[in-house]
């Protein structure tokens, strides 16, 4: 019969295998992170055409997937919104439109991921990942694409960020949402 005192061998061994049993499971779901983060960089890299693997990954490290790539196009509307640490209806509205535009329908999961950020403020990771983007995505277009992308992008920046303000909700931009504009301008320049 083993005896389990607290000071038995049979008791130390049993804490060890606990112990290890925890530590390989922690290391494999680590592991299987790092895989499943690395596939979908690759991913995002033939999708995008994207060949910075570490800015792919910090991407797939921020939930972006090829189905969520266009919730992450519309990332700087959510960031404008966010500037003033709320987003208000006419906001959110601004950004569900122009995400329909963008042809996503409500059952998309880019359109879920859209609208889960904001509903709840997205870690800073998204704007500097999507600057980077943005700039890896830019040296990839030609001029006329490039301009047309920057006029799209800063004029449903400019309707965000004039959605909550001024007479009616309407026509005012913050001092914090026109710093954001000021450093989306500077990405896309």
């Amino acid at each position: 019969m083993t005896q389990n005192t607290p000071h038995s061998p049979q008791k130390w061994f049993n804490l060890e295998e606990i112990f290890f049993s925890e530590v390989d499971h922690r290391l494999l779901e680590q592991l299987r992170s790092k895989l499943e983060v690395a596939q979908t960089a690759e991913q995002i890299m033939q999708v995008t055409g994207i060949t910075d693997q570490k800015l792919a990954e910090a991407m797939a490290q921020l939930n972006i997937s090829v189905e969520t790539l266009a919730a992450f196009r519309l990332a700087p509307l959510v960031v404008v919104a966010w500037a003033d640490d709320r987003i208000d209806n006419n906001e959110r509205f601004i950004i569900t439109r122009a995400a329909e535009k963008a042809g996503l329908k409500p059952e998309d999961s880019a359109m879920e991921l859209l609208n889960a950020w904001t509903q709840k403020r997205p870690p800073d990771a998204l704007f500097e990942t999507w600057c980077a983007y943005a700039k890896a995505l830019k040296e990839s277009l030609t001029e006329v694409h490039r301009k047309q992308l920057r006029k799209e992008i800063l004029q449903q920046v400019h309707d965000v960020a004039e959605a909550a303000g001024g007479i009616l909700g309407f026509g005012s931009i913050s001092p914090s949402e026109k710093k954001v504009i000021e450093q989306i301008e500077e990405v896309l320049a």
